[in-house]
């Protein structure tokens, strides 16, 4: 197990002999707790705008990049650089939520 040290003003490091760890691990999992619950919003609309990307194009971002014409238009070329950010940033967000879960099955 690691140890973090945390500076804390006076008033606040005085409470800690009468409540103790509990009530650190309390407000870190609520905390993460809520990270989760903003970065899940934050998929829930990545994931809109992927969603009406493939409505447009009738696949999903894989098949696209395998079919873009090198000569397709400026609005296709527009579309693809977007699509490809917002995959981007949805992976990464999943990945900061798996990771979230994990550290709040670890804090007891």
């Amino acid at each position: 197990m690691g140890t973090i040290t945390l500076n804390l003003p006076d008033s606040i490091a005085e409470l800690y002999p009468k409540v103790g760890e509990k009530v650190f691990l309390t407000a870190l999992r609520e905390s993460i707790r809520r990270m989760i619950k903003d970065e899940q919003g934050n998929l829930k609309t990545i994931n809109k705008r992927i969603k009406s990307f493939e409505k447009k194009y009738e696949t999903n971002f894989k098949n696209f990049q395998k079919t873009l014409p090198p000569d397709g238009d400026y609005q296709l070329h527009e579309d693809y650089g977007e699509w490809s950010y917002l995959v981007d940033v949805a992976s990464a967000i999943e990945k900061d939520i798996t990771n979230y879960q994990k550290l709040n099955g670890m804090v007891k």
